[in-house]
């Protein structure tokens, strides 16, 4: 082979390895990014070297010096491999006392061949030395490169949330210079390594881009999954002790929109919005609002350890597994329940009252006017109310993609037959679409601006808006000139439940709040001075994380 050919057949595999550990050292957030970083680094700096030797005296190194080099990657790889293969299958990724032995008695034999060249050593000195390693390292090698070919293969293999290909892949990745260089040239362990380097970068390229290789599926994978159970109606995640995610039930990837592929090694509070901050301690439990495939939802989750051995009450916690349970819809059942409750024992019996105290007086027009506009407020609450469970109760199916501009344009057509001498302007695109639901939506909208006609001061204006905001979700806004909503009411939306002397004035506002949480949006609002007040309804697309 020709001095050009190995030149470039070196200089291809420096540049595939380069770029593997490129692209896992840019980001050392997965679990196992740092050992297999440090594990292409070592075949980089292995083909670096086998680059270097090609020329005599390169940059005042002499090519038999960087060709004995070889040998310090070479001999720590087998070690790496090893560091990569525990953390990949549960078994801690850091550094411990054990693993540093590891590396220091790998390099005592290497360090003392070294102390015995003075400048570029001759290729006999080179062979001398070698065979001097070959009783003590090459055993040393053998054996912990075979320990950790064996628990890789055997986990691989047993595991079905690991590719065998992938285990293949990885396997020849480590193997190949090795296997390769002895084949081409059995006399040293240092020549004839080209052809292994450059298989070793192709496939760790096809790793890197194909299978989750920076992720660790530790010992809780198996409990886990055995206890928990993918048919469960809960979002299950396993999770390690700083949060990042080992694995997730098919739920999970449903609520959240996330393959479990591209969730494993993800931080928690990455994948799931609204978690950060909350305390993930084993035992904890909390109501947390999340964003989810369908919108923000309320949702209960707790929090357990996952034992190595449950059998063993020594057994210390492998990795902590976070149960989320949807209580959206329970929430909300609990709260119409209340309002409508509070609806007909509060509201209806002191307007019955109102009626019952004119009723002896029927002969006035004060009186006949009083009982006239209790009778029909009366009536309204009742009306609202019925719509309200009417349209709650519309809203269990599957949502649907609607243009809600259309329907911004309906209701306001509507609301101006009931109310002529209101001014109510609607400001939209020509189409706006969201998944959602049309009942839900369109009462809603109804909702807010026969609100704002009714608070707002002579002459009545009304302007309704539709845009998208700069992070491309539709907006809702709905601006009045009136006094405003009360505090008192504003603060009752937010509240859990209404009380026996804590309520608002009606049904309205409620369901407003309603609405909003079945949708998955969220409510604000926003004061234009002394007078006027701005509804925003903020809607979320359902687009999922892939």
């Amino acid at each position: 082979m020709s001095l050009v050919t190995s030149v470039a057949i070196d200089a291809v595999v420096v540049s595939l390895l380069a770029w593997v550990t490129w692209q896992v050292a840019k980001d050392r957030s997965p679990p196992n990014a740092v050992p297999f970083a440090l594990m292409s680094g070592g075949l980089l700096l292995w083909a670096l070297l086998s680059l270097v030797s090609e020329f005599p005296n390169a940059w005042g190194i002499g090519s038999n010096l960087a060709a004995l080099a070889q040998i310090v990657p070479a001999v720590f790889l087998p070690a790496i491999w090893l560091v990569y293969v525990l953390g990949y299958t549960g078994r801690e990724t850091g550094f411990t006392r054990l693993r540093g032995a590891l590396f220091v008695l790998l390099a005592l034999p290497l360090v003392g061949a070294a102390v015995t060249f003075e400048g570029d050593p001759s290729r006999e000195e080179i062979q001398r030395s070698l065979a001097s390693l070959v009783g003590t390292e090459l055993f040393l090698l053998f054996a912990v490169y075979m320990y950790a070919a064996v628990v890789f293969l055997r986990y691989g293999w047993n595991h079905d949330r690991v590719s065998r290909a992938q285990v293949s892949i990885q396997l020849g990745a480590i193997s190949a210079p090795y296997i390769i260089g002895g084949w081409l040239d059995g006399s040293s362990i240092v020549d004839g390594v080209t052809g292994g380097l450059l298989i070793s970068g192709g496939l760790l390229v096809v790793a890197v881009q194909r299978y989750p290789v920076l992720t660790g599926f530790p010992k809780a994978d198996y409990v886990a999954r055995s206890r928990v159970v993918e048919s469960l109606q809960e979002a299950v995640i396993v999770v390690d002790w700083e949060a990042n995610i080992l694995d997730a039930n098919v739920r999970a990837e449903e609520v959240f929109g996330w393959t479990t592929r591209n969730m494993i090694g993800t931080p928690l509070d990455a994948a799931v919005d609204g978690i950060t901050g909350v305390d993930l301690s084993a035992g904890s439990t909390e109501l947390v609002s999340l964003q989810t495939t369908k919108g923000r939802r309320q949702f209960q989750f707790t929090v357990s350890d996952v034992e190595r051995n449950t059998s063993d009450s020594d057994s210390e916690p492998v990795a902590r597994t976070v149960v989320f349970r949807d209580v959206t819809d329970q929430r909300t059942r609990e709260q119409r329940l209340a309002v409508l409750n509070r609806v007909l024992r509060h509201n209806t019996r002191n307007k019955l009252d109102v009626i019952l105290a004119h009723a002896d007086h029927i002969e006035g027009d004060t009186h006949r006017t009083a009982i006239q506009n209790s009778a029909a407020d009366l009536a309204s609450v009742s009306r609202k109310a019925r719509e309200t469970e009417a349209v709650m109760t519309d809203s269990v199916g599957a949502p649907s993609t609607v243009d809600i501009a259309a329907v911004a344009h309906e209701v306001a057509t509507t609301v101006r037959e009931d109310y002529p001498d209101a001014n109510i302007s609607v400001t939209a695109p020509e189409r706006l679409q969201l998944t959602t639901y049309r009942t839900v939506a369109r009462r809603l909208m109804t909702e807010l601006v026969e609100n704002a006609i009714v608070h707002s001061d002579d002459p009545v204006r009304v302007d309704v808006e539709l845009q998208h905001t700069t992070e491309g979700d539709p907006q809702l806004r709905v601006a009045d000139n009136g006094p405003g909503i009360p505090d008192r009411e504003r603060e009752l939306l937010t509240e859990p439940s209404e009380t026996q002397i804590k309520h608002g004035l009606g049904v309205g506002l409620w369901f407003v709040n309603w609405a909003v949480s079945q949708l998955g949006a969220e409510l604000a609002f926003q004061s234009a001075g002394t007078t006027g007040t701005t509804v925003v309804v903020q809607f979320r697309n359902t687009t999922s994380h892939q």
